[in-house]
């Protein structure tokens, strides 16, 4: 009984407080809030998908309470609901058909693919969300986008010092403005990589205590996307460039939230090829750096080669090349 109460109760308030701390509008206190749904994902891989709802809704009363009821409100549709959701859906029985032909027969566990094709689904909403509150709100996109990119602008002349750093020939305003007009892919991508990323550390405290409700997966070679969204990954990005805005930000959001999603199985697929590398810890580490201080060139490169895998079967030629030997 205790584990039964206490746990959500616990999971919910500590949700909450991670999620309040954005209030102090600090470096620390945002990336602190990028694990609210840390708690609310542990309750339901560890202890079910019920206690997991039940801290969920403790959670966002206690924000309701404590902030305002809107701001309750925002964080039960962007963050606790679809954690609880993903976390919930991560440990039901899996689906009855396999992604590819010939593949082997489905676990009783949900797989890896289908988890994060549900992440990106919930990335893309969060951003769609969030774009039709912009025009609703400020009765236009272009109103809404001029407004954003106004209320931006001090900002970025006060990171970059007034025009010194600057790229040549460009304005702050202008940097407000493509700033924003990214805005949309930008929310999706990291929405789908702020669950992911969350997801895997509630798994891996849950698994700690025992109390995963599933195995452990091997993830670089069980992360497989279904192919059909590879086409809609390239489909979406073709009406982004082709669509005139606003129309063309529904399909950024689209393949924001797909190119994140590739881009993590390209890293499965590097993970995967790269086992039996000697050198193989040290490799990952500098791709990791590379990541990180050349984002811009590095993950869309690596979202290519997640493409090229769903095409290509990768993995399974290199495994199939090996058995040979």
């Amino acid at each position: 009984m205790v584990n039964r109460i206490g746990v959500p109760v616990g999971a919910g308030l500590a949700s909450a407080l991670l999620f309040v701390v954005t209030m102090k509008g600090t470096a620390i206190a945002m990336a602190l809030a990028y694990l609210a749904p840390l708690p609310i994902m542990i309750a339901a891989l560890g202890w079910g998908a019920l206690s997991g709802v039940l801290a969920c809704a403790i959670a966002c009363a206690g924000v309701a309470v404590v902030v305002e009821p809107l701001s309750g409100l925002l964080f039960a549709l962007t963050i606790a609901l679809p954690g609880w959701a993903l976390a919930s859906f991560a440990i039901s029985p899996g689906a009855r058909l396999p992604w590819r032909r010939g593949a082997a027969p489905p676990s009783e566990w949900t797989s890896v693919g289908a988890i994060v094709t549900l992440a990106a689904a919930l990335g893309a909403l969060v951003s769609l969300g969030a774009l039709v509150a912009l025009v609703v709100i400020y009765g236009g996109y272009e109103k809404g986008l001029q407004s954003f990119a106004e209320a931006l602008e001090p900002a970025i002349e006060e990171a970059a010092g007034g025009a010194a750093l600057l790229p040549e020939g460009e304005t702050a305003s202008d940097l407000a403005l493509s700033l924003v007009r990214l805005a949309p892919a930008a929310i999706a991508g990291s929405t789908l990589l702020m669950f992911c990323v969350n997801l895997y550390a509630a798994a891996r405290s849950a698994a700690l205590s025992h109390r995963l409700r599933r195995p452990w997966p091997d993830l670089p070679t069980q992360f497989v996307l279904p192919p059909a969204l590879a086409a809609l990954a390239l489909a979406a990005l073709a009406l982004a460039f082709a669509l005139p805005a606003p129309a063309s930000q529904f399909a950024w959001i689209v393949a924001g939230a797909l190119g994140a999603a590739f881009a993590l199985q390209g890293l499965a697929v590097l993970h995967a090829l790269s086992r039996d590398l000697p050198l193989r810890p040290w490799l990952l580490a500098a791709l990791y750096v590379c990541c990180f201080i050349r984002s811009n060139w590095i993950l869309p490169a690596i979202a290519i080669l997640g493409l090229i895998e769903s095409f290509a079967s990768l993995r399974a030629r290199a495994a199939a090349s090996k058995s040979k030997v």
